[in-house]
């Protein structure tokens, strides 16, 4: 999965959420090793972006289960 570059300069992004999103983000953060909540939202809109991109150009985009299950993810 690629990496959103990190560039020289950054800006603060203030954003409010519900106390389970913020949880949520915590534990994605421990189980993934990430240095901070905000690489994991880094990674999260690396990953949408590639999704939408991949949508935009109509590919369809499938989750395979280990035993075979294929599930159609809609954006």
């Amino acid at each position: 999965m690629p990496r959103i570059r990190k560039r020289t300069t950054s800006r603060p992004l203030n954003l409010k959420m519900n106390d389970d999103v913020r949880e949520r983000l915590e534990q994605l953060r421990d189980e993934t090793n990430a240095d901070s909540l905000s690489e994991v939202i880094r990674r999260a809109v690396a990953v949408y972006d590639h999704l939408w991109t991949a949508k935009r150009k109509q590919h369809q985009i499938i989750i395979r289960e280990a035993d075979g299950e294929k599930e159609l993810i809609l954006l």
